[in-house]
């Protein structure tokens, strides 16, 4: 049921890290993913995922490998 986080693990949301990967859809649009729990960004260079609360990091985002659906 209910998994405790340690302390470490809480701390590790709050370090960033690097959004590495997009999604483009066939509709055309492009997406960044979460790199902790994989989910679509609605936003690029948003502070933290809307889904998990991980911190994210924007530095390398030029080089993001993009993947189609």
């Amino acid at each position: 049921m209910g998994e405790r986080l340690t302390a470490q693990a809480a701390l590790d949301f709050r370090r960033p890290m690097q959004v590495r990967k997009a999604v483009r859809y066939r509709s055309g649009g492009v997406f960044p993913l979460c790199p902790r729990c994989g989910a679509a960004l609605e936003r690029e260079y948003q502070g933290f995922c809307d889904r998990c609360g991980q911190k994210l990091g924007w530095r390398k985002y030029n080089q993001t490998l993009v993947v189609s659906t």
